[in-house]
């Protein structure tokens, strides 16, 4: 019980980094708030006891490095979308759940780097949310499965919004 609730706090403060990121206005800035999101979440992972998720969180945070440092080529999105599928698969110790944070992270991986323009970036993000709000509520991890469940919300409202300003400006030029 100790360990999950120590996983908890932590993973609060990680959620807090990732909203923190939804706010920057600067490209590295959010990767550096991801940067910390990443590494927090992955000490959180010990006190789950979720070593694929440790893994795979190592590799967000190199993914994180690589990206603020504009070293994020197809080659680098491909090795480490290979790490990720590897050290996750090899250190699983949940079973299928513990394949959910190898999923997230190869899918998140790949789209960083196919994905450029913002509204389908909002997809991407909106999938991944929904694998890790999956996986927190299967391990117990409230905070982030509350964090996670905010930012589907305002993904999904982004969205909507984007689409209705679609129609309009498509109404406009018709």
């Amino acid at each position: 019980m100790t360990n999950l609730i120590i996983g908890n706090i932590i993973s609060f403060i990680s959620a807090v980094f990732l909203g923190m990121s939804c706010y920057a206005k600067e490209r590295k800035k959010i990767f550096r708030l991801q940067l910390l999101n990443c590494f927090t979440y992955g000490l959180a992972s010990y006190f789950f006891g979720s070593y694929a998720a440790i893994a795979t969180l190592v590799c967000c945070c190199l993914r994180c490095i690589f990206i603020m440092k504009d070293m994020f080529t197809k080659r680098t999105a491909y090795l480490l979308t290979l790490v990720v599928i590897v050290s996750g698969v090899m250190t699983n110790n949940m079973g299928f759940i513990g394949l959910l944070p190898v999923i997230a992270t190869a899918e998140y991986t790949l789209c960083c780097y196919y994905i450029e323009d913002p509204h389908r970036t909002r997809y991407s993000i909106m999938v991944n949310e929904l694998i890790w709000v999956i996986y927190a509520i299967i391990i117990k991890d409230f905070s982030t499965t509350v964090c996670d469940a905010v930012v589907i919300g305002a993904d999904i409202i982004a969205i909507i919004n984007y689409h209705k300003a679609k129609k309009v400006e498509t109404a406009h030029i018709n």
